[in-house]
């Protein structure tokens, strides 16, 4: 790679530990083609143990950590949690164990689209008799018999040379990122995915929401908040007709004037949030969630942020805005908040980036109770069409004229302008970072100490650690855990912190657990006197509380569901012997 890059952190620096961490380099292959790994070697070093150690010595909050609870497990708890996770690190089958057995609060970074396995997909295929390009592996609706150079979806479904293709194709699962440490390959492999195994969704929420509980329950995730986009092709063609020029900064106002007097546009509000409603009472069928009991999926808790497309045209882009923004200011179609999507190097995406931050903030304006979350900053020099330009502003128009409650990615911070001071801004107005780690790895070439994630705890910038694409990441959310704690060194507290901080900032509806948000040390008014407890209930005043607000109801299950974990951890403890006693 000739270019010279001139990040803050080196893209190239560390590829060979960066690449076993993500499986995706020939020194992991051990690992198996179709097995994405997250913990490189068999172990920390020494060194690397300290580091894990340190992070969070006796249980004692990190620096910009929220303090302890005193309300839920007591000091000693952490202290003992922390010391299995040290022990754990040494081996990555105990560490991945502790770590999904860890209750993880919720995953807010999380597209419904890549979600899901790349076998399942193949499954929605064969099911619907569709075809698959022997070149391309792009899914095509068929009929069957297939055209030349396809072959029916149900070739793939079986063991053998095609379905692995296919499987690589559409995940990341035994791709090779190149050694020379340039991210547009494995960028552009992630991102090329989707136009894939589209077809094979279609008609498929269902099924994907179904997968998605599952998972989150078997991995101890309470709650899912995640994107997806309906009635996108009704809504363009509205407004085309409505409003043919794209708005620009001045003409925001007459476009959504134009847009929502419309009578086509209620109605596409009212099919869109039948369609959100009709794909959750659709999944939770599947489950059979009326059952007694109900599957422990059923217990997931789901809700939708419309996502909008920032890669076409700027009267489209608008239009899903103001469509995502109706949904969740009526809060119907369970959409909580709304948020952008898409490659934010795609051509468009830049050239009108500052445009899309005026129509969010235009939107917030008139409708200030509606959450936004937006992609920023998943970006680095060395990927095509990124300046040096492109790196310095991305995160603060989502903070500052957008006014997002929460950005997603955030990796390119050190490159903004006065860095510091916007992650003081962040800090004060409770801006949480989505971290997807595993993402960041495979698409950006960006972990350890090249990522900002450090600079964002130390300066009390709420974050929460979240999946992204796990289906085409070939992970879980466990898998970020791991990373985070192997190759970010996080200790238990900072867990801990990352789980409570992903129901405080969740855009799920009801009143908030604790007093104040990103402080975790006293409950609301109604609860303050309870304390969370697997084997007792709260008092009627908290019951009542809990039962009207589905968000302090999982943070009040989360904190209930770590105290059963910190028993579990100290009983492991105390069955383990001492390392003094194995050296013996």
């Amino acid at each position: 790679m000739e270019k010279r890059l001139r990040l803050r952190w080196s893209v190239l620096a560390g590829t060979t530990a960066l690449g076993l961490a993500v499986g995706v380099l020939p020194g992991a292959a051990a690992a198996g083609p179709d097995r994405v790994s997250v913990s490189g070697g068999t172990g920390q070093s020494g060194t690397e143990q300290r580091r894990i150690q340190s992070r969070s010595e006796q249980g004692q909050p990190e620096k910009g950590q929220a303090e302890p609870s005193r309300t839920g497990p007591g000091r000693a708890q952490p202290r003992r949690i922390q010391t299995q996770l040290e022990r754990a690190a040494r081996t990555p089958a105990d560490l991945t164990r502790l770590l999904r057995d860890l209750p993880k609060g919720g995953d807010l970074h999380h597209h419904l689209g890549g979600a899901v396995r790349a076998e399942s997909l193949i499954g929605y295929a064969a099911r619907d008799r569709k075809c698959i390009d022997t070149t391309t592996y792009v899914v095509t609706p068929g009929p069957q018999p297939c055209a030349a150079g396809q072959r029916p979806a149900q070739d793939a479904a079986r063991p053998g040379p095609f379905r692995r293709a296919v499987v690589r194709a559409w995940s990341m699962r035994g791709f090779v990122l190149p050694p020379d440490g340039d991210p547009q390959p494995g960028h552009d492999h992630f991102f090329a995915t989707f136009g894939k195994f589209a077809e094979a969704e279609a008609g498929h929420d269902a099924d994907m929401l179904a997968e998605v509980a599952r998972d989150a329950a078997r991995e101890r995730t309470a709650y899912v908040e995640t994107l997806v986009t309906v009635a996108a092709g009704p809504l363009q063609r509205l407004a085309d007709r409505v409003h043919p020029a794209d708005p620009g900064p001045s003409g925001l106002a007459e476009f959504h004037q134009a847009l929502t007097r419309d009578p086509r546009f209620q109605e596409i509000v009212e099919e869109a949030a039948a369609a959100y409603d009709q794909s959750f009472r659709d999944y939770r069928e599947l489950l059979g969630c009326d059952r007694a009991p109900a599957p422990q999926a059923c217990s997931v808790v789901i809700r939708f942020d419309y996502q909008v497309g920032r890669a076409q045209a700027a009267r489209h882009v608008f239009a899903q805005q103001i469509l995502g923004f109706e949904l969740a200011r009526r809060r119907i179609g369970r959409v909580v908040g709304v948020n952008m999507v898409q490659p934010e190097d795609a051509p468009i995406a830049l050239r009108d980036y500052t445009l899309h931050m005026k129509m969010i903030g235009f939107l917030k304006s008139r409708a200030p109770s509606v959450h936004v979350s937006l992609h920023a900053g998943e970006l680095v020099e060395g990927l095509n069409g990124v300046g040096g330009r492109d790196l310095t502003f991305h995160i603060a128009q989502a903070v500052d004229v957008a006014g997002a409650d929460r950005v997603g990615h955030g990796v390119d911070l050190l490159g903004e302008r006065r860095h510091q001071a916007l992650a003081a801004r962040m800090r004060r107005r409770h801006v949480l970072v989505e971290a997807p780690l595993i993402s960041h790895a495979q698409i950006l070439r960006v972990g350890g100490d090249r990522h900002a994630l450090r600079t964002y705890l130390d300066a009390g910038v709420p974050l929460a650690l979240a999946t992204d694409d796990p289906g085409v990441s070939g992970s879980s959310l466990t898998d970020v855990f791991r990373l985070a704690v192997t190759d970010h060194h996080l200790g238990v507290e900072e867990l801990r912190t990352s789980a409570r901080a992903s129901l405080d900032h969740a855009f799920v509806e009801g009143a908030n657990l604790w007093r104040e948000q990103d402080r975790y040390d006293t409950f609301a008014a109604p609860c303050r006197n309870d304390t969370p407890d697997p084997d007792h209930r709260p008092g009627a005043v908290c019951r009542t509380f809990l039962a009207a607000s589905p968000k302090a109801a999982l943070q009040w299950r989360l904190e209930t569901d770590w105290r059963a974990f910190a028993r579990r951890s100290a009983h492991a403890t105390a069955l383990v012997p001492s390392t003094q006693a194995v050296a013996r």
